[in-house]
């Protein structure tokens, strides 16, 4: 049995992937296992991306609330906060849809990667 990995949603309501990384209040963790996808907690933080401009400490803090996660759906995301989140191993992905179904597709491809 593998140990897994956690993967982060950016969604307002956790039902579609709908939020731009910089403006993500809400991040909804999943831990992928043999698999399967199992909804860990949602973490909230604070939007960092103010009309183009950033506060660097906030995108370390948004970055740091997701560190254990391996990779971040979002529906955008700047080139910034992208480079900042593949630094600390996070890998961003855009994508649109329900979360159900892009959680159950990363689930089904997982093969302890």
């Amino acid at each position: 049995m593998s140990k897994g990995i956690r993967i982060a949603v950016a969604s307002s309501d956790g039902i579609v992937v709908n939020q731009h990384f910089g403006r993500a209040r809400s991040f909804y963790v999943y831990q992928m296992n043999d698999k399967k996808a199992e909804f860990v907690e949602k973490r909230i933080g604070r939007p960092f991306c103010h009309g183009g401009e950033h506060d660097d400490e906030d995108l370390q803090d948004a970055i740091d609330l997701l560190s254990d996660c391996k990779e971040v759906y979002v529906l955008e995301i700047g080139a910034g906060a992208e480079d900042a989140l593949t630094e600390r191993g996070i890998q961003p992905v855009k994508r649109r849809g329900l979360v159900e179904k892009v959680v159950l597709e990363r689930a089904e491809s997982y093969a302890g990667t």
